[in-house]
């Protein structure tokens, strides 16, 4: 995934570039805005998703078993937490 900041202007003038860089490639677009008040353009999958981790972490029992899960995966020598390139680099690999 990645990160584009933009302009107001650019991003009125190439609204359509930018909607398809998110909604085809999962990209984030920053529109930089006076007094700091940016927005962040997200595609609607990745907004669900947010939604659905945060209605799934408010519920304690939800919470605390995914906290248990990660602790879990820390303590083996034989798991390894992927950083979010080895991620990409393992998709883009499959994909291939």
């Amino acid at each position: 995934m990645m990160v584009q900041a933009v302009t107001t202007k650019d991003f009125r003038k190439s609204f359509k570039k930018y909607a398809d860089d998110v909604a085809n490639y999962n990209e984030t677009v920053i529109v930089a805005r006076p007094e700091q008040k940016n927005v962040v353009m997200i595609s609607e999958k990745e907004y669900n998703s947010w939604q659905e981790t945060n209605y799934l972490l408010k519920n304690k029992a939800n919470s605390e078993a995914l906290a248990h899960s990660i602790s879990q995966l820390g303590n083996s020598a034989k798991n390894h937490l992927l950083t979010p390139e080895e991620f990409e680099r393992m998709a883009n690999n499959d994909q291939a």
